[in-house]
């Protein structure tokens, strides 16, 4: 008799927590969705017994340090960043040491450790140290972001401010930098306004010495000093942005811009010391210029794979590179041969989710951050599939079969047609073309009774403005407008009631400072491809995240505040605030993420927390932290990321 009560006590309290559980929904982990071994600042080294070894960053979460002894192709090092999900350069001070740069932190490795040093953060409040570069007695310095600063870490003393304060007044990147020891001076490329600012590091003087003609660049990207050079010491920068890519050449000595070139991988630059020649790569290619000549001249020599991440002259005098296909390339400078070529043993690491779509396959795919790549959860069989090769995708949207990928940097757009194998090199995905002076496509809506799909964009660092681009999925015909909004980007498109609405925002690309007051909810004609009305909210900077409620109306966010929005009286009819900015942020473009359940209620991510609102009731319930992102799938389950990895909640 006991046991039976207790069987049936035990079967009760199954039944209530089950009951339970489903009535407050269930988190299931799907883990990390997008993989990459994308390598970026990287170094040779060379130790006192004359053997030579590589060293790179696996971009990841976290990231991590790699090192490989060459002769043998060996891997010595293995190690994670913490706090760190990448590093932009690597360097090798004048004692033998490698420095890492890293989330606002330094970190570095002594040849024969089995892990990294943290060495903290290089200055207060810098979120990214961009470029670092050796100076005398083993130290080294480094450009930040966002406040535009250079610093020198002495192993001794530490961390210091050497450029007092901000290299130049509104300018957030520190992007490149160089060293001249004989003058001791730093060499400075700026963004995303591009300044290319000599600094005097006992003065702490500064002089912008950019060409005019450059001053519509965003950014002087990378830079490299090249000494003892007949004629004087020079500079090699690579000028990057919207615009275009070109690098020039600055004489030191005479203070002259000598020469301009296409578009460089200065990170594999290097002189051999015996001669008057520097070499780098570019587009799969081996360079040589021999300033002993009267007129230096760019000359092909070899044919490599990859970019090139870090260039070194050998002992043997072969010119060594380490490219983006994880090689090691031996080319003979004599003969132009390539001697040997060695393949990493690179890891995989996840990297964080970008974006988070339902594709026409029925399988939730998500992009990569930075790294790019792509990859596919299915939640019928829990399959995972990577999918590599496209960059970092802000927008997804699809069309019948088609998937339409809209990728950062230069607003990029590919499709992909999911009955098919996905094959870049065979043309699935396949590229359609770029929307002019843009970067980041947030906003992807297809319109099936026009067949086209229209983009929202925003524009390139340090500009304002944004566009609106038609795709004519027929023809495969890409056409914009720019601007469509004076000197706002835009961040939201839907159809609604037949037409096309959209939201925007008064922060351009990072680095740029707004000059309007408010974001806009406007209404933009298809077929006259024009702004039909527009409207602003209260104050709000933005307008984003437009969305169909369970009433049939339009909501959407404006900043942080959740609303409906009355097209007809062009009115806001209800507006909560859900999360307020202390002070204006440096950019609000993809703001809160909405989706309304069959079950009636609006599920949404905002200021990573994902809620519940119950329109009828007006009960708002916060149902988790650190989510953010979100798609609804056709099993009725909300999809949102936590970092690298994927989850689900069902209601």
């Amino acid at each position: 008799m006991l046991k039976n009560r207790i069987d049936k006590l035990i079967i009760t309290i199954l039944v209530v927590v089950c009951s339970t559980m489903e009535s407050i929904g269930q988190f299931v982990h799907h883990g990390p969705q997008v993989f990459a071994a994308a390598i970026q600042g990287s170094h040779f080294l060379k130790d006192s017994k004359g053997k030579e070894y590589v060293f790179t960053v696996v971009r990841g979460v976290p990231a991590r340090l790699v090192g490989y002894e060459l002769e043998e192709n060996r891997m010595i090092v293995n190690s994670l960043l913490p706090g760190t999900d990448g590093a932009w350069d690597m360097e090798v001070s004048s004692d033998n040491r490698v420095y890492i740069s890293g989330n606002g932190k330094m970190y570095s490795y002594t040849l024969g450790d089995a892990e990294i040093k943290d060495l903290g953060v290089a200055l207060p409040g810098q979120k990214v140290i961009w470029d670092l570069v050796a100076g005398k007695d083993g130290k080294i310095y480094g450009g930040t972001y966002p406040g535009g600063q250079v610093f020198e870490y002495d192993p001794k003393t530490g961390f210091k401010d050497v450029g007092n304060g901000a290299l130049k007044a509104g300018e957030e990147y520190v992007r490149s930098i160089a060293y001249d020891a004989k003058n001791n001076r730093i060499y400075a490329g700026l963004g995303s306004h591009a300044a290319f600012i000599e600094l005097d590091i006992a003065s702490t003087n500064k002089k912008d010495l950019l060409a005019t003609q450059d001053k519509d660049h965003e950014f002087v990207y990378d830079m490299e000093f090249v000494p003892g050079l007949k004629g004087g010491d020079r500079i090699f920068a690579w000028l990057n942005s919207a615009k275009g890519m070109e690098t020039f050449i600055y004489n030191v000595s005479s203070g002259k811009y000598e020469q301009r070139l296409p578009s460089i991988e200065i990170k594999s630059m290097v002189r051999d010391e015996k001669t008057q020649k520097i070499y780098y790569t570019a587009a799969n290619r081996l360079y040589v210029m021999d300033f002993s000549t009267t007129k230096p001249a760019a000359k092909e020599i070899a044919k490599i794979e990859g970019r090139g991440r870090a260039g070194w002259v050998d002992t043997d005098g072969n010119y060594k590179v380490l490219t983006s296909s994880h090689k090691v390339f031996t080319i003979d400078l004599k003969t132009g041969q390539v001697v040997r070529e060695i393949m990493l043993d690179v890891p995989k690491a996840p990297i964080s989710i970008q974006s988070i779509f339902w594709g026409p396959d029925d399988k939730v795919w998500s992009a990569g951050y930075l790294a790019g790549n792509h990859g596919t959860f299915d939640p019928k069989t829990g399959e995972h599939v990577d999918y590599p090769g496209l960059h970092q995708s802000e927008g997804m949207n699809s069309l019948g079969n088609v998937i339409y990928f809209g990728n950062y940097t230069k607003a990029e757009i590919y499709s992909y047609d999911v009955t098919r194998p996905w094959s870049t090199t065979n043309g699935n995905p396949k590229f359609l073309g770029a929307i002019k002076n843009q970067d980041r496509p947030f906003a992807v809506l297809p319109m099936p009774h026009r067949d086209e799909m229209l983009f929202g964009t925003i524009t390139g660092y340090g500009q304002l403005g944004g566009a609106i681009a038609h795709l004519d999925v027929k023809t495969e015909q890409l056409e914009s407008f720019a601007n469509v909004i004076p000197n706002q980007a835009i961040t939201s498109l839907i159809e609604f009631d037949g037409r096309v609405i959209g939201g925007s925002t008064i922060f351009g690309g990072l680095g740029a400072v707004p000059v309007e007051n408010r974001g806009r909810i406007f209404e933009w004609d298809p077929e006259e491809k024009r702004i039909v009305w527009m409207d602003s909210i209260a104050d709000y900077w933005s307008v984003s995240g437009l969305f169909i409620g369970p009433d049939k109306g339009l909501w959407g966010f404006a900043d942080g505040a959740l609303i409906k929005y009355d097209v007809k009286s062009r009115k806001v009819v209800f507006q909560r605030e859900i999360y307020s900015y202390n002070g204006k942020p440096s950019h609000i473009w993809r703001n809160g993420l909405a989706v309304t359940h069959p079950n009636g209620l609006i599920y949404f991510t905002l200021s990573d927390k994902l809620y519940s609102y119950d329109v009828e009731k007006d009960e708002l319930k916060a149902l988790r932290d650190n989510a953010s992102l979100m798609v609804l799938g056709k099993d009725n389950k909300i999809y949102f990321r936590e970092g690298t990895d994927l989850w689900s909640y069902t209601p």
